[in-house]
């Protein structure tokens, strides 16, 4: 999938129809990126809460509870792994911020706000994702 394209289904408002959400969600590239965006983002959040500096990675059992709390799973084909609904999650991050519809500052300010887990921190970033995708 182009990412930066005039074909890309992205109007200049940034809506994105159901179908082409889905195809976004199953991109193996854009999964790839998103996951390094989002330990990235993660470790950094980390780092600047607790004043030390810390490289992790964002697990997929998060992740894939994230993505199901801000309802990604309906847009996912019917018989799929945790791996797959964690990547999904991980895809539509990626897609968001490289269509500068989300800055890193927008990404850090979601991981570090106070919550029972961090697959809050995560579905909350991803609500907003979506929300900037689908107003």
């Amino acid at each position: 999938m182009k990412i930066v394209s005039d074909e890309e289904s992205v109007e200049a408002e940034g809506v994105l129809d159901d179908q082409h959400l889905a195809g976004v969600l199953t991109d193996h590239g854009l999964a790839q990126f998103g996951d390094a965006l989002l330990n990235f983002a993660f470790s950094l959040a980390l780092t600047e809460t607790t004043g030390h500096p810390r490289g992790t990675k964002v697990s997929d059992k998060t992740l894939a509870d994230a993505a199901f709390r801000a309802g990604l799973r309906k847009y996912l084909p019917r018989r799929i792994g945790r791996g797959d609904v964690a990547n999904s999650l991980e895809a539509l991050l990626g897609f968001v911020w490289l269509k500068k519809l989300l800055t890193l500052e927008e990404i850090l300010n979601c991981l570090k706000t106070e919550s029972v887990t961090h697959a809050q921190n995560f579905a909350q970033l991803a609500e907003l994702a979506l929300a900037r995708l689908k107003p």
